[in-house]
């Protein structure tokens, strides 16, 4: 389109919010209701089961399966994957089991955990490398977090998809996304894309397609209107709930360098 924008990223922004965080017409720009609506959900997790999916204890069996998959950098609090790997399993499984479960009871993270280090990447094929977008950052956190994070992960995949028997009227993962979920890649939705157009062009029928790109995407998400999404339409409650919002409230990060850590 020679270069023109048909939409703006906050139009766009604005239309897929009001056609995901539903409320019998109510306006989701108003932060007063998506708050009431919120606080409404966060309040039934009294009323949840405590042997489902989304509410029953850590098992021995989940922090075990956490050994061996983390990176070996460091967190900001200078302990590694490969120190806790190394240690007498049992033991720190017992230790982990009984720490992780009292965070996942309470709903609540250590503020240790929620601190971030961000280390600059250089991209690669840049003329410049003075500017802020000739670099990406990767995120360190908490090893003993970042293990815990990969238990929670499963859960919520789980929930999702399981349906955890919820009934019909609960949303799962669509059936056409392909980032995010195992065995599922960027390849093979190009393979898709491609096998509509041919079947298009057998049967002398057009194809029309539309590309988003969102600057910024992780950023720049509406934290609360995520959290009610995930009450709303795929019935994520109790526990797991407890967790989740937590764990998006109060993070904070500071840029690595070298051997120079920022404020």
């Amino acid at each position: 389109m020679d270069g023109n924008y048909v939409f703006q990223d906050s139009e766009i922004l604005n239309a897929m919010e009001e056609h995901h965080v539903k409320g019998d017409g109510s306006n989701v720009t108003d932060d007063d209701w998506v708050n009431a609506e919120l606080s409404a959900w966060m309040e039934r997790r009294k009323d949840t089961k405590e042997d489902d999916v989304m509410n029953v204890a850590i098992t021995n069996e989940e922090v075990r399966s956490t050994f061996g998959s983390c990176s070996d950098t460091p967190g900001p609090d200078g302990l590694s994957a490969r120190l806790i790997d190394k240690a007498s399993r049992d033991q720190m499984i017992l230790c982990l089991s009984h720490l992780w479960n009292k965070v996942w009871t309470k709903g609540a993270l250590p503020q240790e955990w929620k601190l971030e280090h961000r280390m600059l990447i250089p991209k690669p094929g840049k003329d410049n490398y003075n500017t802020c977008n000739a670099y990406r950052t990767v995120s360190v956190t908490d090893v003993l977090g970042k293990r815990l994070e990969k238990v929670i992960v499963k859960r919520l995949v789980c929930a999702i998809n399981g349906n955890n028997g919820r009934g019909p009227e609960i949303a799962t993962f669509d059936e056409n996304q392909f980032a995010y979920l195992r065995n599922r890649s960027a390849t093979q939705a190009v393979l898709s894309l491609v096998e509509i157009a041919k079947d298009n062009v057998l049967n002398s029928q057009y194809t029309g397609v539309i590309f988003f790109y969102f600057a910024d995407a992780f950023g720049t998400v509406n934290r609360k209107k995520l959290l009610l999404k995930l009450c709303q339409d795929f019935g994520v409650s109790g526990k797991l709930m407890s967790y989740i919002y937590d764990f998006l409230s109060g993070q904070y990060a500071r840029l690595k360098v070298n051997d120079l850590i920022g404020e």
